[in-house]
């Protein structure tokens, strides 16, 4: 604040009865006057305000309200901030995870092992479900081409084709899901073998 407006508050401070301990308030407004009163100013909502104490000393600075924009973006930063902070947690339990239930690299590879061959035994039985699947849809197929020569085609022997094929489709979906679980097994191991490697100063044998 200038000198001279300094000065100027002051003697309005002490010549008006009341004032001489009243905080003020200060600001400018839309159009740049300087406003003042002894409680915050409705005509510097949206602005910057200080705050002065009898003596003229700035007690504090009333920063302008933030606008939409600036909310939103304090919001994002909020966000990212909590997100930083969940991952890093999260990377924090998943060592602890990894150190607790691992002591060596033979471990988690043994772990690894067991891992697949039960992905594997399920594939194995999908695929002679499947194959039982195929073969029972083959056999209503021929049924019904054999019906479809008498001019007659039973609605049972419909459904029966209809039940088939979708015996067929599950099974083709089942086993694409369990070639998938298997490539994420894999995956789930390389990484954890990796970052027990980085936890443990281990460099990988050559």
């Amino acid at each position: 604040m200038p000198a001279l407006s300094r000065t100027l508050l002051m003697l309005f401070l002490v010549t008006v009865p009341g004032l001489g301990v009243a905080q003020i308030y200060v600001c400018k407004d839309g159009a740049g006057r300087t406003m003042t009163a002894d409680r915050p100013i409705p005509e510097c909502a949206t602005r910057p305000m200080r705050e002065l104490g009898s003596n003229g000393v700035v007690l504090r600075e009333i920063p302008a309200p933030l606008t939409v924009a600036q909310r939103e973006q304090l919001q994002r930063d909020k966000d990212k901030l909590k997100a930083e902070n969940d991952a890093r947690l999260e990377l924090r339990r998943r060592d602890a995870a990894i150190l607790e239930r691992f002591r060596s690299e033979a471990e988690i590879e043994a772990a690894r092992k067991r891992a697949v061959a039960d992905v594997n035994e399920k594939m194995r039985q999908e695929r002679n479900a499947l194959a039982q699947a195929d073969k029972e849809l083959k056999e209503a197929q021929a049924e019904a081409t054999l019906a479809t020569k008498k001019n007659v085609v039973p609605v049972r022997l419909v459904r029966k084709v209809e039940q088939a094929q979708g015996m067929v489709k599950a099974g083709q979906e089942l086993m694409q899901s369990h070639q998938l679980e298997l490539l994420k097994v894999d995956a789930w191991f390389d990484e954890t073998l990796q970052r027990y490697r980085e936890l443990t100063g281990i460099s990988p044998a050559r």
